[in-house]
């Protein structure tokens, strides 16, 4: 048998949310941790593996748009999903 972990961290530096490149339309740096741990079975027979997505629960903007006169000029904004985690399992025949 083997234990594999596995530790992701991504990196995204600042950006402009607009052509203008102002200011107010900057975006900030986010970075993203994933880790998991696997189990795998003799000869690969089966795997167990548990499973954490955005361990720091970051919560940082990855886009905007500013909408047009005609509905306010509002913005919308994206964000990361939050913290997710789980198990996952798996046989070969």
């Amino acid at each position: 048998m083997s234990l594999v972990p596995r530790a992701d961290l991504n990196y995204t530096g600042g950006l402009s949310g607009s052509i203008f490149n102002t200011q107010i339309d900057r975006i900030q740096g986010y970075e993203v941790v994933n880790m998991q741990v696997q189990l795998n079975a003799r000869e690969d027979r089966f795997y167990v593996r548990a499973y954490v997505q955005n361990l720091t629960n970051n919560d940082a903007t990855t886009g905007q748009y500013v909408t047009d006169q005609s509905a306010g000029l509002f913005t919308n904004i994206f964000t990361i999903e939050p913290r997710r985690y789980g198990v996952a399992a798996g046989f070969k025949f």
